[in-house]
């Protein structure tokens, strides 16, 4: 594709834009690499699952899937010390960063790299002191891969992202996506064979409790006081609050219930994400498919608004400039829930307040999404169009 004088011209400010993002990330990461120094329960928790002896979920519960307990566990025997696998997780957690805004150049464009480097100056210092940018990285660059019809790296990809969180999952159906069915051989084996492998090692390390203990939080009763259901019984009755397996809960309900709500997200996720990729709105599928989860979730925690970055800056490249700047404003409010934390626990109404705000947000982003993509033809009719080089 040939591009005129006139185009270079948002093509420089992109650069530019990201360059400095990036530059803006640098002073970021050295701050949390300082505060991965205090004490931080998440932390703790983190050190706590590496150093343990005996196996984890068996002599003890660990809510985290089985890549990321045993990475845990090499980065502590690796360190040595609390100090050390602080700077390691911090460290690990900044190049996962710059691994998406590198797969979303590779796969997008230089555009869709600079919009996530620009949303997530704000919630970055939380994202670099937890390590959803791993699975974050592992499925932008799997996308990014499908982008570029790498159908196998894809397919390893997902997987890979799936072993350190579930939500990577999701986004299998984008292998589906061709019109040539002999061309799904090959990376649907790709997915099966290594998803056995994972499984197999997960059962081997965990037994048959160890999924259980992922899908529901390490049996948590209670709903996290950031969630939809949690939030909405803050307003009315906050006398059973307390901290239930690592996080602020309220209330009760089913052990099982965790698992029926992550189901009835995924319906919808799986769905926007398939139809994103059908109708090359790919950013408004992941947008509004991972709404669509963390509304139904348990389990709402801040850093969780890592999983949708990327999709502001894949909605940007696509010209979807709504979606884009909906899922910038999620992130950005999200890291005003989280810097309210303390509030809330107090029952702070304007804390409260912007807790719901927050989740109408995800479910408004969910509903508009789809309603987007039910709207939108189904153009992918031949392979996915990779990104010509800039020729004069």
């Amino acid at each position: 594709m040939i591009f005129s004088v006139g185009s270079l011209k948002p093509r420089r400010l992109a650069w530019w834009l990201l360059w400095a993002s990036l530059a803006v990330h640098v002073p970021i990461a050295v701050v949390a690499i300082r505060r991965s120094q205090l004490h931080d329960a998440d932390f703790e928790n983190y050190y706590s699952i590496g150093t343990r002896s005996g196996r984890p979920y068996v002599d003890s519960p660990v809510e985290f899937p089985v890549a990321t307990a045993q990475m845990f566990r090499a980065i502590a025997a690796i360190a040595g010390d609390r100090e050390r696998f602080g700077y390691s997780l911090v460290i690990l957690s900044m190049a996962a960063n710059v691994a998406i805004a590198g797969a979303l150049g590779w796969g997008w464009g230089i555009e869709a790299a600079a919009c996530y480097a620009f949303i997530v100056i704000p919630p970055l210092n939380l994202f670099l002191l937890r390590f959803d940018l791993w699975p974050t990285a592992l499925a932008t660059i799997a996308a990014a891969a499908w982008r570029r019809d790498r159908l196998v790296l894809a397919a390893i990809g997902f997987v890979a992202g799936g072993a350190f969180k579930l939500w990577p999952l999701m986004f299998f159906p984008l292998l589906l996506v061709t019109p040539d069915a002999r061309r799904r051989i090959a990376p649907l084996a790709t997915t099966i064979g290594a998803g056995l492998m994972v499984l197999a090692g997960w059962l081997w390390v965990a037994g048959p409790s160890g999924l259980y203990q992922v899908l529901t939080f390490r049996g948590a009763r209670g709903w996290e006081i950031e969630s939809t259901v949690g939030a909405v019984w803050m307003l009315f009755d906050q006398s059973s609050m307390r901290i239930e397996t690592g996080a602020w809960r309220i209330g009760t309900m089913p052990g099982p219930i965790a698992i029926v709500l992550f189901a009835l997200g995924a319906i919808p996720c799986l769905w926007m994400i398939w139809r994103g990729a059908r109708t090359r709105h790919l950013g408004a599928g992941w947008a509004g498919g991972l709404s669509a989860l963390l509304f139904m979730s348990a389990l709402l925690s801040p850093q969780f608004s890592a999983w949708m970055a990327p999709a502001g800056g894949i909605a940007w490249a696509e010209k979807d400039r709504r979606t884009s700047v909906l899922t910038g404003l999620a992130v950005f409010v999200t890291n005003l829930v989280f810097k309210s934390f303390s509030p809330l626990l107090h029952g702070a109404p304007r804390a409260l307040m912007l807790v719901h705000a927050r989740n109408l947000l995800l479910a408004f982003i969910a509903f508009d999404a789809a309603r987007r993509l039910v709207r939108a033809p189904l153009t992918m009719d031949s392979e996915p169009v990779v990104p010509t080089r800039l020729t004069t």
